[in-house]
């Protein structure tokens, strides 16, 4: 196990602003996001949600301007003034605040404003009005990672959440994208991409270990990721990330060349599967730091953790854990036990020989294809011999031995949301 960088703890003036802004901004933000339906809107706004959005305009605009924000500032108070004359009844439109964001040099704080869809948050889930202050805290192995692993577009920045309203402060929303920004123009260049990573310790041993455990033998359940120290946990899930999106922009069909191809459903499920198998193999092949916490991070999370999610069967990450256990069975790094009882085994060896003949496979294909139809058509067949098509408005059905991966998920929905605060880093 790599030696994780001496934890520094948030310092007394990031904790005082903290405490500032959960004792009287974050309350009235949690409020009014109660009033909002899921487009943003406010059903039948009276005086009192005028009054209160205005107050959170004054404070949230007098932040900016105290910490030296006034661009911010300025969007933010132009984009809630617009929406107070067009009526709280419209959904709302933040394009200024969205695009007056800049993501904050590395050890540098971050404060952000507007409704926002908080993706795997707790409901209610929609374009409702949220907030973060987060610190910027890239990797400390991040340097020498560009070097091994150049990333041409890296506009990713790893962040600490140090408070936020219910949004980003509940729930497994562990993403920030200025496409989450309610608006109603389209994001052409993605400015930035924020992501909270010290949520991660918590989402994976209530959520991931779990649900490993209830389909696997205990001596083969991936346990290299559990019980870390807050900055191991960190710096393995910002590793992984980086190694994840600059794999994205290598190949045959880089990312940022055929974007559109790759939201298709199908090519994008094997893009995100192939990434996430190439980022293992990195980290197998050796020279990667936290490298065993990050090949079980992301066994346990794409393939026991995604499929348990309420909309798995329309959901893109559940599709990829469900794909991805299918074809581990197939090539024999899950197996079933001879002690019986319904577990399964899981080959660690087996699954990184599996996880390259999955890369070998989907490179082929890649190789084969000569136009974004072709590809579509090959990705949608290789999927569907996994995936089999589900009912109507469904992107597929489990089948009965993929149910097997459904097994925590009761117990698991009964927990309550999870909560995080700035006093866990």
């Amino acid at each position: 196990m790599t030696t994780a960088p001496a934890h520094a703890p948030l310092g007394a003036a990031l904790r005082a602003e903290a405490a500032d802004l959960a004792a009287s901004l974050i309350p009235k933000v949690n409020r009014f996001r109660l009033r909002q339906a899921d487009n943003g809107a406010v059903p039948e706004p009276g005086a009192a949600d005028r009054e209160l959005l205005t107050a959170i305009r004054d404070e949230a605009t007098a932040w900016y301007g105290r910490n030296g924000h006034a661009r911010q500032a300025d969007a933010l108070a132009d984009d809630v003034d617009d929406w107070l004359a067009e009526g709280l009844d419209r959904a709302p439109h933040f394009a200024r605040s969205r695009d007056a964001l800049r993501p904050p040099e590395d050890g540098a704080p971050v404060f952000f404003l507007a409704p926002a869809q908080s993706t795997n948050s707790v409901p209610p889930v929609g374009k409702r009005l949220d907030c973060f202050f987060a610190l910027r805290k890239e990797p400390a192995a991040l340097p020498r990672l560009a070097a091994d692993f150049p990333h041409p577009r890296n506009n990713c920045q790893s962040l600490v959440l140090i408070a936020g309203s219910h949004g980003f402060a509940h729930g497994n929303c562990i993403v920030f994208f200025p496409e989450n920004v309610a608006a109603r123009d389209k994001v052409e260049e993605q400015a930035y991409a924020m992501f909270f990573y010290n949520k991660m310790r918590k989402i994976h041993e209530t959520y991931a270990l779990p649900g490993a455990e209830a389909v696997l033998t205990a001596d083969s359940v991936p346990r290299a990721s559990s019980g870390l120290a807050p900055e191991v946990c960190f710096e393995a899930r910002a590793i992984w990330g980086y190694l994840h999106d600059s794999l994205h922009y290598q190949g045959r069909w880089p990312f940022d060349q055929h974007i559109a191809l790759k939201m298709n459903w199908f090519v994008g499920l094997l893009e995100e599967t192939k990434v996430d198998a190439r980022t293992v193999l990195a980290c197998a092949d050796g020279g990667v730091p936290f490298a065993q916490e990050q090949i079980d991070m992301i066994l346990l999370e794409r393939v026991f953790r995604y499929p348990l999610a309420d909309d798995a069967t329309r959901n893109f990450d559940s599709g990829t854990g469900v794909f991805l256990y299918s074809w581990l069975r197939e090539h024999g790094a899950l197996t079933g036990s001879p002690e019986g009882g319904g577990l399964l085994r899981l080959d660690r060896d087996k699954a990184l020989d599996a996880l390259r003949q999955y890369v070998a496979t989907v490179e082929e294909l890649e190789e084969r294809v000569t136009t974004d139809d072709e590809y579509r058509a090959a990705a949608k067949a290789l999927v569907r011999s996994y995936l089999p098509e589900g009912e109507a408005k469904q992107r597929y059905r489990f089948t009965e031995d993929q149910r097997v991966l459904l097994r925590a998920k009761q117990q698991l929905a009964g927990l309550p949301p999870l909560r995080f605060a700035e006093a866990e880093w």
